[in-house]
């Protein structure tokens, strides 16, 4: 009888394994590249980052400066990912020192200093970088490329509390995603700019939400991000029975898509703003349902692990007694899905 299959993993490591006694340097270097993109698959990025530097290190010897770049690039983002610092920075340094790399290499590693600096919480060094990137992209070429560093600027300013930078390079970044025809990318870009905007000017949040309403969403994921956005700009706009309705729209959506995360995210964000109306019925009726939902979705065990905490954290916000008559008060009503 033969075993399980192996994992796409399983089967490049011990391709690396066989390579590494062929004495082919160009192979060995692929093999971990293919080895460490089955461990990122997987999760594991500290495996793939290590590979990847291995990797880089084959094709030093080799001479090929953009691949060794180009692995040492990917290892520092893997790095990063895995909040080693110290090994992204080291993993940095070392790729700064290759020569002749490829401008689009030199950019991407600029861009990665940048998210080094966001990711350690250094916010003010890293909107600078990303501005420096977006000069050196060539004019008019790339326009993805530039979308996706305007977004990544856009969550240094974010970081900073600058509201009304985050939400302009956000609306640039929209502009390029719609332009090249990506409309998840760009609905995304645009929600965001709401989000940000609504902090300083919940007038301009509610027009650009209008907007991207005026369009159908293009699925309940879509429909439920919407949702989720419109709560919290009119929450930000003390309208908490207009955040509620949404809050619940965004839920429903998230519903029809079987998405329990995105259902868990609506139905505790409805729970907080009803509890805040205050309506404590469905404060505590938004968590029930949640609980036997997610079961239906995820199992039993799962749903108690996700929702139990958030009806703890209601309970000790309430106080015993509060809770207590908040649970009575939804059994004796007619539950809503």
């Amino acid at each position: 009888m033969s075993g399980a299959p192996e994992s796409e993993r399983e089967s490049a490591q011990a391709a690396v394994r066989m390579l590494r006694e062929g004495g082919d340097e160009e192979a060995l270097a692929e093999g971990l590249e293919s080895f460490a993109t089955a461990a990122m698959e997987e999760g594991d990025l500290g495996a793939s980052a290590a590979a990847l530097e291995e990797a880089a290190g084959r094709w030093e010897s080799l001479g090929d400066h953009a691949r060794q770049g180009h692995a040492l690039l990917l290892a520092a983002a893997s790095r990063r990912l895995a909040q080693d610092f110290g090994a992204a920075a080291h993993d940095l340094a070392r790729a700064d020192s290759v020569p002749d790399l490829p401008d689009p290499v030199r950019r991407a590693l600029d861009a990665e200093r940048a998210e080094q600096d966001l990711a350690a919480g250094r916010p003010e060094l890293a909107a600078p970088r990303f501005t420096a990137v977006l000069d050196a992209l060539p004019a008019d070429e790339e326009p993805l490329t530039r979308a996706h560093i305007l977004q990544r600027r856009a969550a240094a300013a974010v970081d900073a509390g600058r509201w009304r930078d985050a939400a302009a390079d956000l609306m640039d970044a929209e502009a390029l995603y719609a332009a090249h025809g990506t409309r998840d990318e760009a609905e995304a870009a645009a929600l965001g700019a709401a989000a940000a905007i609504s902090n300083v000017d919940v007038t301009l949040a509610e027009d650009v939400l209008g907007a991207i309403e005026a369009h159908t969403p293009e699925d309940g994921a879509a429909a439920a991000r919407r949702g989720v956005v419109g709560g919290h700009i009119a929450k930000a706009g003390n309208r908490p029975d207009v955040a509620l309705g949404r809050f619940d729209a965004a839920r429903q959506a998230a519903l029809d898509v079987a998405d329990p995360i995105a259902y868990l995210t609506a139905a505790a964000e409805s729970s907080r703003v009803a509890e805040q109306i205050p309506d404590d019925a469905i404060a505590y009726g938004r968590l029930a349902t949640a609980w036997a939902t997610l079961g239906d979705l995820l199992g039993e065990d799962a749903a108690r692990q996700l929702v139990r905490p958030l009806l703890v954290d209601l309970r000790d916000r309430m106080g015993v007694e509060r809770f207590a008559a908040a649970r009575e008060a939804y059994e004796k009503s007619e539950p809503t899905a």
